[in-house]
């Protein structure tokens, strides 16, 4: 039972992450008007995957580790 609870720790971790970066990409793409920011920019494509990954695997770790210590 312990390892669901990790497990859905992690799990609800990193859906908080992808919802907090794809949301703040959305309100980037409302605020910055019409036009895709990774057409015209690759490399911040590339640098807002890296981060979101980052991102993802830091929530996940402290979700995990918040669920086991209950």
């Amino acid at each position: 039972m312990k390892l669901l609870r990790i497990l859905c720790g992690s799990i609800i971790g990193a859906i908080a992450a992808t919802v907090l970066a794809w949301g703040g990409l959305y309100l980037l793409g409302m605020i910055r008007g019409p036009g895709s920011l990774f057409d015209t920019n690759p490399n911040a494509a590339n640098l807002f995957f890296a981060l979101w990954f980052a991102l993802v695997l830091a929530a996940s770790i402290v979700g995990g580790m918040k669920a086991s210590r209950r």
